[in-house]
């Protein structure tokens, strides 16, 4: 008798999300007949709700998985037809947040005065918005500062230390331009060490990662700077250990997490580092020109402000966020897009990205061998990234650029070439195809980029 009760209670519930779903399935189709998923694009605020209300809906009611994600799609202004796999370099604003950018571009124009002095979105200290950047990355108001990208980030932090000859900078020989050039220019100008640590391609695990670190720190090393992950092959470092083994030998632990916002779920106060620089232009889709640099409470005064016009005198990120008047409309938009991202859910977004880079993995695998696959396979190392070379010759270069350019310029589907050393002994550098998934990819497109660079590879 109570096994019956039980499976009529399973059964009740099975009905009921049955018809939830169906209802949010109706729902969505019924746009669809009335004028296409665009008619579900709302750019008023009023209906701004509504859209978002669609997407909690879909996400919480066990709506078929692509169904959901074409919804999510067709909230992007991505051009028709275009497969666009390379949001590592730069994301795609929704429509929504487009939309509101204008809004907030006009209100300031309307009222400048007003807009700087009174509107708490588009106010000189943009506290309104730093505080939801906060919020999404587990840090506090005054650990935040906005900033134009990564790079600036970065720079802001190198330049800031108060760094001299004899230091040493441990960093990677997998780190973008944007995390190794602000060392370099350290080496020229203070005669300041930058030590390449040397990384496994593929990784297989996260212990011989540190202990790559452990192995290379020396007395003089008084910095660790790395990538959360690498935008070479798409590894995600071990971040929490590698700021722990900093903590653990007094040394200031730098990440430069450029394509860590939205597409992983970030929590800094769990990860534990002294710096962290990110740009929300690329994986969280919000406007060109925006980035974060985080600086943990109690390690702030060991940085110099770069560009200021506060006095050195204000406390915490005042001095670095007071820098002139910045582009707040673009920055005012950081708000739409969090709750863009948390209303679908940061571990769904998460969880798709990986899902979407597994089967391209698996792709690549299949059709060229696991040893043209540059990426690692471990969840817990893996990212929205997935780098391989096709060839026979992983230092071919013509052949990888031209079939980037193909791709594009015949196919309609955007990727990007990366290159990288595994040893500092190495003469030549690796080449890879890299592509990035992202939630308004699908794995229909991932067939077609694996087929049509079979197809540009047998024409070359």
């Amino acid at each position: 008798m109570k096994t019956q009760n039980n499976n009529t209670s399973k059964s009740n519930t099975v009905s009921s999300t049955f018809s939830n779903t169906r209802r949010v399935f109706i729902k969505l189709c019924s746009a669809v007949a009335a004028g296409g998923f665009s008619s579900l694009l709302l750019p008023q605020a009023s209906e701004a709700k509504n859209y978002l209300e669609l997407l909690k809906n879909g996400a919480s009611q066990g709506i078929a998985d692509e169904l959901y994600w074409n919804y999510v799609r067709s909230q992007f202004v991505l051009k028709p037809r275009l497969i666009y796999m390379n949001t590592g370099t730069e994301g795609s604003m929704p429509r929504a947040i487009l939309s509101r950018m204008g809004k907030y571009a006009k209100e300031f124009a309307a009222n400048p005065w007003d807009a700087v002095v009174e509107n708490d979105r588009l106010k000189y200290m943009m506290t309104e918005n730093r505080t939801k950047v906060a919020e999404f990355l587990g840090a506090n108001l005054e650990e935040i500062v906005l900033t134009t990208n990564t790079t600036e980030g970065m720079s802001f932090t190198a330049n800031g230390l108060d760094l001299q000859e004899g230091d040493e900078v441990l960093t990677t020989l997998h780190e973008h331009s944007a995390g190794l050039c602000c060392w370099e220019l350290l080496r020229e100008r203070r005669n300041v060490t930058v030590t390449q640590v040397e990384l496994p391609t593929p990784a297989e695990n996260k212990d011989e990662i540190i202990a790559a670190f452990a192995d290379t720190i020396t007395p003089q090393t008084k910095v660790m700077s790395f990538c959360h992950i690498n935008f070479t092959t798409g590894l995600r470092m071990p971040v929490n250990e590698l700021c722990q083994l900093a903590r653990d030998h007094d040394i200031i632990s730098v990440i430069d997490g450029a394509h860590a916002i939205g597409m992983i779920n970030v929590n800094l106060d769990e990860i534990g580092c002294d710096f962290y620089a990110t740009s929300p232009h690329k994986w969280l889709n919000a406007p060109p020109g925006t980035g974060v640099l985080y600086m943990r409470e109690g390690v702030q005064d060991i940085l110099w402000p770069t560009v200021t016009e506060a006095s050195a005198s204000r406390n915490g990120c005042s001095v670095f966020q007071a820098r002139g008047q910045q582009c707040t409309p673009a920055y005012a938009c950081l708000n739409e897009a969090i709750d863009f991202q948390n209303t679908i859910g940061k571990d769904k977004i998460e969880e798709r990205i990986l899902a979407l880079s597994t089967y391209l993995k698996e792709k690549v695998k299949e059709n060229w061998g696991e040893e043209k696959l540059f990426s690692p396979t471990d969840e817990a190392l893996s990212s929205g990234l997935v780098s391989f070379n096709p060839f026979d010759d992983p230092f071919e270069k013509e052949k990888i650029s031209e079939v980037s350019r193909t791709l594009k310029d015949d196919y309609n589907i955007v990727i990007r070439t990366t290159h990288f050393r595994d040893k500092n002994s190495d003469a030549q550098n690796k080449r890879a195809l890299r592509a990035s998934t992202h939630i308004f990819n699908n794995y229909n497109e991932i067939d077609k980029l694996i087929s049509t660079i079979q197809t540009i590879i047998a024409n070359l």
